[in-house]
């Protein structure tokens, strides 16, 4: 049995009498994502993913690493049980720059507190360090330092999470997701897709993003990007630089990275 104690510890998080309640899940999902950075790094160096409690109880807390949705979700979805949450996994589609992505390729949380729903996702790179009401977010958005986002049914049987655009002067959706709870085995296609599939956006590319108190740092094979208080610095990745900003900015040890040597 997982020792989630242990993430406690390196969250830093006193969860000592505390109730499942609204409060502490917030308080949960803003350490653990101001902590642990989403990152690709596993799929770019052709290691297998950690889809497993243990295997992410290492990552993280051994290795100072993070990981994509399956991983990052996956595993906070069991933690949150350990806290006495019920959660479900909702398979969910992103929309892309180019159109909407492979069809269920996605994992977010839907989190019961009391009689409420809400929407929670630590795994998708863009989304507020808080948890969102599924049935009743309010129409003008929740504000985190990244921008306003919101939760709209789509229809009976599909949510949107979205983003508001400020130079558009409208809501774009992050992803779509089915309200259905799935299992693990219900996303094989999707894991194997983004894990392998040369058009998997994880296989193309190194993606590295996490949450700051002001804004985000993200780090891909050519850029590395700090938005704080809604400014943007940008800096050139080269292999001769990106083993000191992944220490720096993301907490991750110094490691090889195939991308940069292909």
């Amino acid at each position: 049995m997982t020792d989630f104690q242990q993430l406690d510890r390196y969250l830093k998080v006193d969860t000592k009498q505390k109730a499942a309640d609204l409060a502490t899940l917030n308080m949960l999902i803003r350490h653990y994502m101001l902590q642990v950075p989403f990152e690709n790094i596993n799929v770019q160096n052709g290691w297998s993913l950690a889809l497993t409690d243990e295997a992410m109880m290492h990552k993280v807390v051994d290795e100072h690493r993070g990981g994509f949705c399956y991983e990052m979700n996956y595993f906070f979805k069991h933690y949150l049980e350990y806290h006495g949450y019920k959660v479900g996994a909702m398979s969910a589609t992103v929309m892309s720059p180019h159109g909407w992505a492979r069809e269920n390729s996605h994992m977010s949380l839907v989190v019961a507190v009391d009689d409420t729903e809400y929407v929670v996702d630590i795994g998708f790179g863009d989304m507020p360090k808080f948890a969102m009401p599924l049935h009743t977010c309010p129409a003008e958005g929740m504000r985190d330092v990244t921008g306003l986002y919101r939760v709209h049914f789509a229809d009976a049987q599909h949510y949107d999470v979205q983003k508001w655009s400020e130079a558009e002067e409208e809501w774009h959706i992050q992803y779509r997701a089915l309200y259905q709870a799935k299992t693990l085995e219900d996303f094989a296609d999707g894991i194997d897709f983004n894990q392998h599939h040369p058009d998997s956006p994880f296989v193309k590319g190194l993606l590295i993003t996490k949450a700051t108190e002001t804004g985000r740092h993200t780090m891909t094979e050519q850029r590395f990007t700090i938005l704080s208080e809604g400014e943007k610095k940008a800096l050139d990745v080269s292999r001769t630089n990106y083993k000191e900003l992944l220490p720096k900015y993301f907490g991750i040890p110094e490691m090889k990275i195939a991308t940069f040597d292909a």
